[in-house]
């Protein structure tokens, strides 16, 4: 299973943790992500850091995607990420997210369907962000993506990021993966904003390896926000496994949140799980 047949399987919603140790696999899925999105008329902004702008332009060139047209219309951006970040000084968690807010907004403006966002974090290394406020950026970023208008690649190399760190920047991902991952695999966990009612659904799985993004995710649906006097409306129909630690995470968000919640459809396994957790009874108003 070659990264770039993996890579095609991200789409507009996905905030994907891609986890490497060679470079040219790197290079490799970062312009497969950004000729798939070229393809679909997405906006597509490339930040760099191991591999130069130029080799990421030709990446995309050999996938067969031309890239000159789409250079000289702003559709495709690549650059370093040090110039994109660090123009105003020590990057913080609130002007990293700022950064990424005004690419999508930017995209949005100029007509585009969607934006596809690739990272390479190993800029961060040196800059003085720490590890607790890198994870505070990726967490920031979690509610962008419901809305089906963004998908995120944060490229990360084990060689350059230790085990126990990836571990912790995993968790705020709804999805990890990477070369080795398997033909069937796709985002752990993918979330969609609702409208009638308004709301957040959850389709797939959550536990100790994408539950901080969950977290993330129902904290902007519970923090008394969102518009008009419906209360939002947590649909649990597809969501087919949540561990424990999940569990007690919906349970706080449902009964503790500003804005009340609306449950809304619910395996019996995990209502049980709620109802020891949380007192919470599935299909009942929190």
């Amino acid at each position: 299973m070659t990264a770039t047949t993996v890579v095609d399987q991200v789409d507009l919603g996905d905030h994907v943790c891609w986890i490497h140790d060679d470079d040219n696999a790197a290079l490799d899925a970062v312009g497969r992500f950004a000729a798939a999105g070229l393809r679909r008329g997405h906006k597509v902004v490339c930040f760099t850091e191991t591999s130069t702008p130029q080799a990421v332009r030709l990446r995309v060139d050999a996938v067969g995607v031309p890239t000159e047209a789409a250079v000289a219309a702003g559709q495709l951006r690549i650059l370093p990420a040090v110039d994109a970040f660090l123009a105003d000084g020590r990057p913080t968690p609130a002007t990293l997210a700022d950064a990424i807010h005004h690419e999508i907004d930017q995209a949005r403006r100029e007509g585009y369907p969607g934006i596809r966002l690739s990272g390479d974090m190993t800029w961060m290394l040196g800059t003085g962000v720490t590890l607790d406020e890198l994870r505070r950026y990726e967490l920031a970023l979690n509610p962008l993506f419901p809305d089906g208008r963004v998908a995120g690649l944060c490229v990360y190399d084990r060689r350059r990021f230790p085990a126990d760190q990836l571990r912790i920047l995993g968790a705020t991902h709804p999805g990890t993966a990477g070369p080795e991952a398997t033909r069937s695999w796709s985002p752990l966990l993918r979330a969609y904003r609702t409208t009638d009612p308004p709301g957040l659904r959850l389709v797939g799985q959550v536990d100790r390896s994408n539950r901080d993004a969950l977290v993330a995710m129902l904290g902007d649906l519970t923090d008394g926000r969102q518009p008009g006097r419906v209360p939002p409306a947590l649909d649990l129909t597809d969501l087919s496994f949540a561990d424990a630690g999940a569990a007690t995470e919906l349970a706080h968000a449902i009964r503790g949140g500003r804005a009340h919640v609306r449950l809304v459809g619910c395996r019996p396994a995990l209502r049980r799980l709620l109802h020891v957790l949380g007192g919470v009874t599935a299909g009942a108003p929190a």
